[in-house]
């Protein structure tokens, strides 16, 4: 049931929380920015809760986990905005690895315990961006192209 609650959490965040607004009140390549910055703090989130769990053990591969969100969302608004599609899937994987662990598959991995149902929120956040970004590749960069 936390999972459901969570997904349909995930999509009223995704849809009318972040997307609706963004495209109402951002310019495009504002826009873009945003969900490209967007990765770094989504990452942060983990550390945080290795800190709340006191699972310290976890911290080093959230750290790399921070890192390469980082990169992508650096490379994505600079070099190559299809990017980010990958980032969110790539993400969304990353919340799947740690639903694992709270539902105690032994994978020999250590993963930060993550709150009941955040998983299935973050997953569902995570391809709905993912998806609204494939959407707007085109007009994104026809934005760009006009300054």
């Amino acid at each position: 049931m936390s999972s459901l609650i969570g997904l349909l959490i995930g999509v009223i965040v995704a849809i009318p929380g972040t997307i609706m607004l963004t495209r109402k009140f951002l310019k495009p390549q504002t826009e873009k920015a945003f969900y490209a910055l967007s990765l770094i703090p989504i990452a942060l989130i983990f550390i945080g809760f290795t800190y709340y769990y006191g699972d310290l053990s976890a911290l080093p591969a959230e750290l790399i986990g921070v890192l390469i969100f980082l990169t992508f969302a650096l490379l994505s608004q600079f070099f190559a905005i299809y990017l980010l599609i990958y980032a969110y899937i790539l993400h969304a994987l990353w919340d799947l690895l740690h639903e694992i662990f709270v539902i105690e598959i032994n994978t020999g991995i250590t993963w930060t315990q993550v709150p009941t149902g955040y998983a299935a929120f973050c997953l569902t956040y995570d391809l709905i961006i993912a998806y609204y970004v494939y959407l707007n590749l085109e007009r994104w960069s026809i934005s760009k192209e006009k300054i």
